[in-house]
């Protein structure tokens, strides 16, 4: 896996040196902050990418990230001959609102309210030269955080569009069920109603939204709902379809003849979860017969 890339922009060359053993040192694997090989707890090498010239390095950052290689956090001096590091700060957050900015000045507190004003106190400033062990700490914590946030956003990405499939397939399956003159309606294990169409809401008589998250034996007569319930456990325990013909009162006036199939709904690991039901019209059929 690559090291985490940041960024350094300083004019003192010695500086530059100085991130650069800090964050790089010669050998890879872990070392101490320092740079030394040692027994204790050490921090993981970074990829420092150091610059004299500030213009250069937000041109070459547009470079990179337009390429979709990002950085984490960037090491900003504030006076430089050729470009400020407000206004680097500002056209590196241009390009990339979630790098971190740590300004290494010589004077930090004649210019932190200007830059904290601008960027919502969300630069960090810290004293040129810097305490090596506090500044390796607070960088690694940045790019800690940075790499954290990333994860979370790629997730929460994920997640959006996993919704966002999931309401196109429910308003597929809502079209689908709506599209059929048969009647369809869907129950638990517990015999809950979990959906249905119209033209099986029309038959029960009411609304789809009155069926929804109820039970035969809210709408239904106590033997016709004693009935279901068996057929119901019948299909879900034997885990085969049923198929059966009732005679019913149709919507519309008079008797018509159904034949309704229930089918077992199993969960991936093969449980059995509720039924489907389809149910045809078949009066014209039976009369025939």
């Amino acid at each position: 896996m690559p090291s985490d890339i940041i960024l350094a922009v300083d004019d003192e060359k010695h500086i530059l040196a100085l991130y650069r053993r800090i964050f790089m040192p010669p050998e890879r694997g872990k070392f101490d902050i320092l740079g030394a090989k040692s027994e204790r707890v050490s921090l993981p090498p970074l990829d420092c990418r150091t610059y004299e010239n500030p213009l250069e390095a937000v041109a070459e950052y547009r470079r990179q990230f337009a390429a979709g290689v990002r950085a984490s956090v960037c090491i900003l001096d504030i006076l430089m001959p050729r470009q400020n590091g407000l206004a680097t700060a500002r056209q590196l957050r241009e390009i990339d609102p979630d790098i971190e900015i740590i300004v290494c000045t010589a004077d930090p507190g004649t210019v932190p309210l200007s830059i904290s004003k601008e960027f919502c106190n969300s630069v960090f400033f810290v004293r040129k030269p810097p305490n090596i062990e506090e500044f390796a700490m607070l960088a690694h914590s940045l790019v800690r955080s940075w790499r954290e946030r990333r994860k979370l956003r790629r997730r929460s990405a994920m997640l959006r569009r996993r919704a966002q499939t999931m309401r196109s397939q429910a308003a597929f399956l809502s079209s689908l069920l709506e599209s059929v003159s048969d009647l369809i309606f869907m129950k638990d294990a517990k015999g809950v109603y979990l959906t249905c169409n119209k033209t099986f809401a029309r038959f029960a008589k009411r609304a789809p939204e009155e069926i929804i998250g109820g039970t035969d034996c809210d709408f239904l007569p106590s033997e016709l709902c004693r009935t279901f319930l068996e057929q119901d456990i019948q299909v879900m325990e034997s885990g085969r379809p049923l198929t059966y013909e009732r005679s019913v009162e149709h919507p519309d006036g008079g008797r018509c003849v159904l034949e309704t199939v229930k089918s077992p709904v199993f969960s991936r690991s093969g449980k059995c979860i509720g039924l489907i039901g389809i149910a045809r019209d078949i009066t014209n059929r039976s009369r025939k017969e």
